[in-house]
């Protein structure tokens, strides 16, 4: 995008981590904000924050797993600004535990936010998107969706999923001659953010069973909560969202596909790809996620 005054810029998951320090860095470049979220409380702090900049800002309580909440917030967006010019499919949540472990719950939550967000996000704003002079859509994926480590699985097939449909999106939108849409997919790695508490919005009918719970959880609880300690030490230890936010931006406005926040783990990336070039059984030399 040539700029980013006065666009139109939609941000789900807008609550917390990197939505809402995209919301803020679009403030900031004086554009219109519309920001959604799940939590309501979150969603009306944030949008106090970015109206405080002097932005004109909305929310829009917001359920990405649901096609109906989103189609609302797409028609709520156009009813109140006219038009829309970038998107920021943010909205995700974690999931941890080995695959043998899983409940069918567990995956149904992670791929319904991480995955069906984007899907519901792009098929519901892509016609507006592609009406606008310039316009851009970026999704949050992950470094976890470059590279697959033990204990995300979950996680792992939603972020992959996500870069998978990004990349198509970007073929098919440089081949369109209808498009002046770009396309980025962001692949962060440790930010700082309540990902590790995501529970806290999960539905009660996709929680975990009583009868089938972790092992960790049941014969070693202690072990249990010094590995959710250790991720939220990670976590609180990880890059400034505003960082990555920036990032974002500026990949926007150079119409950069891939946004690495994390420069670090490309070795381990290569490593996987030449691992695949070779036909070669994978190794893991990075301990991301464990």
């Amino acid at each position: 995008m040539k700029q980013i005054e006065d666009r139109v810029a939609v941000v789900t998951g807008a609550g917390s981590g990197i939505g809402k320090a995209l919301a803020m860095g679009f403030a900031r470049e004086h554009a219109n904000v519309v920001l959604a979220d799940v939590q309501e409380d979150a969603l009306e702090a944030a949008v106090s924050d970015v109206r405080a900049t002097g932005a004109q800002a909305i929310g829009v309580l917001t359920d990405v797993t649901d096609s109906d909440s989103v189609a609302r917030l797409s028609s709520l967006t156009l009813d109140h600004f006219g038009a829309v010019h970038i998107l920021c499919n943010n909205a995700g949540v974690g999931g941890g535990g080995f695959i043998k472990n899983q409940q069918l719950v567990d995956w149904k939550w992670v791929i319904d936010v991480s995955l069906w967000g984007v899907i519901h996000g792009i098929h519901h704003f892509l016609p507006e998107l592609m009406k606008a002079e310039e316009s851009h859509v970026v999704s949050t994926a992950s470094v976890a969706g470059l590279m697959a480590v033990p204990g995300l699985a979950p996680y792992n097939a939603a972020k992959y999923g996500v870069v998978a449909i990004m990349e198509t999106l970007h073929h098919e939108m440089e081949r369109d001659p209808d498009s002046d849409v770009g396309v980025s997919v962001l692949c962060p790695g440790t930010v700082r953010t309540n990902i590790a508490t995501a529970q806290r919005n999960r539905p009660d009918e996709l929680k975990r069973s009583k009868k089938n719970v972790d092992l960790a959880e049941t014969r070693a609880p202690e072990e249990a909560r010094k590995r959710n300690a250790a991720i939220a030490a990670m976590l609180e230890g990880g890059m400034d969202p505003d960082h990555v936010a920036q990032k974002v931006i500026d990949a926007m406005i150079d119409n950069q596909f891939w946004i690495l926040s994390h420069p670090q783990h490309l070795e381990e990336i290569n490593h996987r790809n030449q691992e695949l070039a070779n036909l070669e059984n994978p190794t893991l030399i990075s301990t991301f996620g464990e």
